[in-house]
């Protein structure tokens, strides 16, 4: 027997867009591992290399970025470089410290995975909404960042663009 729960619009809401974005998630990472053959989340850190200044960033930038502990950082990395994607690279203002950028080889991965991502997107967002509803989609969920920017201090913009 199923526990009683209280359901509301916002439950139910919530609920709703849970599911739908790690079933949309799930996809994108099935996608990029069979055609690119790199999880997902690697393809999300060499993003945010991609589009940093310099495209490089330090191991420290990545843990604030990351949902994982800077020894997850560290092993990611390692994982990254083993695989030839990322190097890490002295870094010119801070003799200590180091950056870590997408090698050429890593560029070439990360655009052919780039190439599966914006696809993926378009067949199971573009194609499923219209413009319009797209629109009003990026409305509602700018004005509901903007709502947990508030409650948390962030000042994360919510409305940014990825390749």
């Amino acid at each position: 027997m199923a526990l009683p729960l209280r359901v509301t619009e916002a439950t139910v809401t919530y609920g709703l867009m849970r599911t739908t974005m790690a079933r949309m998630h799930e996809l994108l990472a099935e996608e990029m591992q069979d055609e690119v053959g790199i999880p997902f989340e690697r393809y999300g850190t060499m993003l945010m290399l991609a589009q940093a200044d310099d495209e490089a960033l330090r191991p420290s930038e990545l843990a604030k970025a990351l949902p994982l502990t800077p020894s997850g950082v560290t092993r990611l990395i390692d994982r990254l470089e083993s695989d030839g994607v990322v190097e890490r690279r002295a870094c010119a203002s801070d003799r200590r410290g180091n950056l870590v950028a997408l090698t050429p080889h890593g560029v070439e991965v990360f655009r052919r995975a780039g190439r599966v991502h914006l696809r993926g997107i378009e067949q199971h967002l573009g194609a499923t909404l219209t413009t319009s509803e797209m629109a009003e989609l990026r409305r509602i969920m700018t004005k509901l960042a903007g709502g947990l920017d508030a409650v948390s201090g962030s000042t994360a913009v919510a409305n940014e663009e990825t390749p």
